[in-house]
């Protein structure tokens, strides 16, 4: 029989360290695939490409110039001005989530917001729920 295609998923997070072991984890447990990206314009040149069942983009907020590029990634999936579908589900990394950060992310369709610093257990659990919604 064969196995179930693995999820894959868009890691976009510029801190090399962090990226590196959320990738290797969730790769040695086999819950997802991972593709990274340590810039926004290579993420935008991914998503131009491809497709993926799910995306986690690290956010810069308060907004800089380089926070802006990942939000508007985040709307051009939403607007469905990428290979992926436009309901693929986010999780947003953050350093940190005001009310008003919360009600903008929120209404980008942000599955999940995690702030930094978090366990990258955090992040695979959010990996392994965002494929149980793919599969549900």
């Amino acid at each position: 029989m064969p196995s179930a295609m693995p999820l894959q998923v868009l890691l976009v997070e510029p801190e090399h360290l962090l990226r590196r072991t959320v990738a290797l984890t969730v790769r040695s447990l086999g819950t997802a695939e991972i593709t990274e990206a340590a810039t926004y314009p290579a993420a935008h040149a991914l998503c131009a490409r491809r497709s993926f069942d799910a995306a986690v983009i690290a956010l810069e907020w308060p907004l800089s110039q380089e926070g802006h590029r990942g939000l508007t990634l985040v709307q051009q999936i939403r607007a469905g001005d990428s290979a992926c579908p436009s309901s693929v589900p986010i999780a947003a990394l953050v350093e940190s989530c005001t009310a008003e950060t919360l009600q903008l992310l929120r209404s980008c369709g942000i599955a999940r917001i995690l702030i930094k610093p978090f366990r990258v257990r955090d992040v695979i659990d959010t990996i392994d729920a965002m494929r149980v919604g793919a599969t549900a």
